[in-house]
C-alpha cells in the first residue's frame, strides 16, 4: 500500500549573525533545551560532534510509552543548512531540513522543513497537527533561547 509523503514548515527571524545560529545548532543538546514539554525528548548519547554522517539517538517519551528514535546528518553545509534523516524510528520516513537565511549582517531567518510518513493505519491528520504544534513551539523556544543566550 502506498503512503503520502506529508511535508510541513516553520520558521522565525533571530537578531543574530548566521555564523552564531550555526554554532549554536552544531551542540545537538540544543534539541532538548528547546523542545516543548510534551513530548518530552532525551538525547541518549551525550557526546556527539556533529558532521556529516553523525548518527545520534533520541528518546520520545511519550507519558510510560518510550520510543527510540536514531537519526544521521545526511547533509552538512556549514553554516547555511543540514538535513537529518530517520535511520530507525516512529515514522516510515522522516527527513528535516534546516535553513539558515542570512537577511542582514546581524539577523538569520531560521527555516525547519519537515518531511515524513506515517506508518500505516495511524491517523495522519492527528500525527500532522501534533508535529506542527510541536515544531512550532520549538522554533519559538529556538528564537528566545539564541537571543537570550546571545544578551549574555
Amino acid at each position: 500500500m502506498f503512503w503520502a509523503v506529508e511535508q510541513f514548515e516553520v520558521s522565525a527571524t533571530v537578531n543574530l549573525p548566521v555564523e552564531a545560529v550555526w554554532a549554536a545548532h552544531e551542540d545537538v543538546t540544543l534539541l532538548e533545551r528547546i523542545a516543548p514539554p510534551f513530548p518530552s525528548v532525551r538525547l541518549l548519547e551525550r557526546e556527539i560532534v556533529c558532521g556529516l554522517d553523525t548518527r545520534f539517538t533520541v528518546r520520545v517519551e511519550l507519558g510510560p510509552l518510550e520510543v527510540d528514535w536514531q537519526v544521521q546528518i545526511i547533509r552538512w553545509e556549514p553554516p547555511t543548512c543540514f538535513v537529518d534523516r530517520q535511520v530507525y524510528g516512529p515514522f516510515q520516513f522522516w527527513e528535516h531540513t534546516h535553513r539558515f537565511v542570512p537577511v542582514l549582517a546581524d539577523q538569520t531567518r531560521l527555516i525547519d522543513s519537515v518531511r515524513f510518513e506515517l506508518v500505516p493505519l495511524l491517523d495522519s491528520t492527528v500525527i500532522r497537527f501534533g508535529l506542527e504544534t510541536m515544531f512550532r513551539l520549538r522554533m519559538q523556544n529556538l528564537k528566545t533561547r539564541l537571543e537570550l543566550e546571545d544578551a549574555r
